[in-house]
């Protein structure tokens, strides 16, 4: 397929491919839900997600440089907040495919069983 018939350039393709890559890490994931909730500050990050400081900084500033979380600074903290919504319509349409998924492996599981 010729790249002007596919609708989007290279450098397209490869800015998708980073934002699934940022996507693509549990703990990012985690901080996305947990910040969902409303802003916090990295402290509160680092309290409810388990992760040590210095690795939740790294992905909250991986998840800020993406574009996906907004920040602002309060004295010496910083509070981080989601700055695109967009990121749990893709989760939800994820998580739907994991569920069909499963389901129709359970159901195979079944008659085989059966």
């Amino acid at each position: 397929m010729a790249k002007e018939s596919m609708g989007m350039s290279f450098e397209g393709f490869e800015a998708v491919a980073d934002l699934f890559g940022v996507l693509a890490d549990s703990s990012r994931l985690m901080i996305l839900y947990l910040l969902k909730k409303g802003p916090a500050f990295v402290s509160e990050v680092v309290q409810k997600t388990g992760l040590k400081q210095s690795n939740a900084s790294k992905h909250l500033a991986v998840l800020y440089d993406a574009g996906l979380l907004g920040r602002e600074r309060l004295g010496n903290q910083i509070r981080y907040f989601v700055a695109d919504e967009l990121v749990f319509e893709l989760c939800t349409l994820v998580c739907g495919k994991l569920h069909r998924d499963a389901t129709a492996h359970a159901h195979v599981l079944k008659k085989v069983a059966g």
